[in-house]
């Protein structure tokens, strides 16, 4: 009831506070599990995945949201899973996540690790690849585009294809890690072309996702 509540709170903040066009929502499993990976700009990303899922996510998120009991009640009803970034202990955050990815559900994961702006790239975390390739799951790449601060700001959701864990090979989890990275950067390379076709009808030939269902003939 908690989960529901704030959910459709999170999206009238998300409806008033950007103007958001969402890309590819057909790649979205309605059933299953699913690892959702995305790059990590702002705070209100976690918000703007929040709204966008109809099945419940459960997201890693720093130790330090709990520290209090009410804050510790919030996230825990939000289905976060706690994690010390700084401790180097993560046994208990991954063993939970794949005890929610073998019940057939969401997580999600910034695989960053922390909020990168004005275009810092960094290199992820090893988590992504050791969870999608421990759990078996598809690994969903999102990336989030425009987030800033202000109000009406234009944000671009960008849902890639689903990257199968037995496509990833047995490269090292470092190399993994990058590599799926890679791939929710270069959903960012739709951009521009995403500009060209923004007040008008897409062709799927020369832009091959969804964007508010509009297609040509």
């Amino acid at each position: 009831m908690f989960y529901r509540f704030i959910r459709v709170i999170s999206k009238i903040l998300i409806f008033f506070k950007f103007r958001l066009d969402i890309i590819g929502l057909e790649h979205i499993p309605s059933d299953g599990p699913v690892i959702v990976a995305a790059n990590h700009t702002s705070n209100y990303d976690p918000i703007i995945l929040f709204s966008l899922f109809e099945r419940k996510i459960h997201f890693l998120a720093k130790h330090e949201l709990f520290r209090t009991r009410l804050s510790n009640w919030i996230f825990q009803n939000l289905h976060a899973i706690p994690v010390d970034r700084d401790s180097g202990i993560a046994i208990r955050p991954v063993r939970y996540s794949l005890k929610v990815i073998h019940r057939g559900e969401i997580f999600g994961i910034f695989p960053e690790g922390q909020r990168c702006r004005n275009g810092e790239m960094i290199q992820p975390k090893k988590g992504i690849a050791f969870l999608g390739l421990k759990a078996g799951a598809p690994i969903l790449p999102i990336a989030l585009i425009g987030v800033k601060k202000g109000w009406r700001q234009s944000v671009k959701v960008i849902i890639g294809p689903l990257i199968f864990s037995a496509n990833l090979g047995m490269s090292e989890y470092s190399v993994l890690s990058q590599s799926i990275m890679d791939r929710i950067r270069e959903l960012g390379q739709f951009i521009p072309l995403f500009h060209l076709y923004v007040n008008t009808l897409y062709c799927p030939a020369i832009f091959p996702l969804q964007y508010n269902d509009k297609r040509c003939n």
